[in-house]
């Protein structure tokens, strides 16, 4: 039956993302043709694709949220183009509403509908978020890195038992830095900027960084228990 359920929801999903994903063709449809039109200019095309309004914002921020809530989807591609559309700022704020609305509905389904896959307690990641010495910045930092799929940090919590007002906090500091990330990629993509790449790249190494240090608390702490 929980197998069902979840099918359903996971079709259901996919059913807004493609409602949602039609939606936007047709605001981006215009856009799309200046861009493959070699008569306009590069400014005119900018200053098209910035033009986009609150209710593109809205539908972005639904189609991340339905794509964070599902596995295996990638986000990033939403939140480099909401930079793109909305520039660092408002494209930042947009993508951490989005992901942090989409880590928190997913966490809800599993924790209602009670979607626990025990083969997953095995898994590399969950091992490591769960053991390590202060759980709540360990689950922060899960969040930040793009490299583990949000769907098993949201798993985590739920076998954890991390109480909700927490994990609010949590999932919303842990949104910051990849939204951030996202959304000035996507700016700096559009403008060419290159000062601006090489920051990003660096984020990104930070990032990894986090991973070592996760599982440097993990190991400590299991050590210790050996002990």
């Amino acid at each position: 039956m929980k197998v069902k359920i979840k099918t359903l929801f996971i079709v259901i999903g996919i059913i807004l993302i493609g409602l949602l994903g039609y939606l936007l063709w047709h605001k981006f449809a215009p856009d799309i043709e200046m861009f493959f039109n070699p008569d306009v200019s590069k400014e005119i095309l900018m200053n098209k694709v910035r033009s986009h309004g609150i209710s593109t914002g809205v539908l972005l921020v639904l189609l991340t949220s339905i794509m964070c809530a599902i596995p295996g989807l990638p986000t990033s591609i939403i939140g480099v183009l909401i930079g793109i559309c909305y520039g660092p700022l408002v494209g930042s704020m947009l993508n951490i509403i989005g992901n942090t609305l989409g880590n928190i509905l997913s966490i809800f389904l599993i924790r209602k509908f009670k979607f626990i896959d025990k083969s997953k307690t095995s898994n590399h990641w969950v091992k490591t978020i769960s053991r390590a010495k202060h759980p709540d910045i360990g689950i922060t930092f899960a969040y930040m890195i793009p490299v583990i799929p949000s769907f098993l940090v949201n798993y985590t919590t739920t076998i954890m038992n991390v109480k909700a007002k927490r994990l609010i906090w949590m999932v919303l500091f842990g949104a910051l830095p990849s939204s951030v990330l996202y959304a000035f990629g996507g700016d700096a993509f559009f403008k060419g900027n290159h000062e601006k790449a090489i920051l990003l790249v660096a984020s990104v190494l930070i990032l990894i960084l986090l991973v070592f240090l996760i599982e440097k608390d993990a190991k400590s702490d299991h050590s210790k228990i050996k002990k």
